[in-house]
């Protein structure tokens, strides 16, 4: 039994696959961030506004958030679609990830530019406000599809059960 297979079963049946596609949204999430807080950091000194550098730095981790997401959080609700098929999926993604745009430039915005609390505190706290409202416009809007659209893929689940991970 691996480690996740123990782990798992502290968790009631209905619930392991949200809660595994919450893990590997996190992680993903965690991967975007890096970007994101990357890119915010080598513009704020030329940029001058900490929610234009937000902003920027945003955007990069969205695109890096849409390809990590729907190749492995979300993969079985993608898998096997063409780009014509995906771009509605797309479009729901960056609407859902404008939102989180906007949470953050007005967070930072207002705790760094207008407050004067240091821009990486600022933009930590909006990270954290920006996770959790895409995560649920992303469970609720974007991948929301039902179990007849989904084709059969290998799961986040499947993945974690495997050998390899202990």
């Amino acid at each position: 039994m691996t480690v996740i297979d123990r782990l798992l079963t502290f968790i009631p049946e209905r619930h392991r696959s949200a809660v595994l596609q919450f893990v590997g949204y996190a992680m993903v999430s965690a991967i975007a961030l890096v970007v994101d807080t990357s890119i915010f950091w080598l513009l704020l000194k030329p940029l001058k506004l900490a929610a234009k550098a937000a902003v920027c730095g945003y955007v990069c981790g969205v695109l890096t958030h849409y390809t990590l997401s729907s190749r492995i959080v979300f993969a079985s609700r993608l898998q096997g679609r063409g780009v014509k098929a995906e771009a509605p999926v797309l479009a729901k993604f960056f609407a859902a990830g404008a939102l989180g745009l906007i949470v953050t430039a007005v967070t930072v915005g207002i705790l760094a530019d207008g407050l004067g609390l240091h821009p990486l505190l600022a933009k930590f706290f909006a990270a954290g406000l920006s996770f959790g409202t895409v995560f649920t416009a992303m469970r609720v809007f974007v991948f929301n599809a039902t179990a007849a659209e989904a084709v059969s893929a290998p799961s986040l689940e499947t993945a974690c059960s495997s050998p390899t991970i202990r």
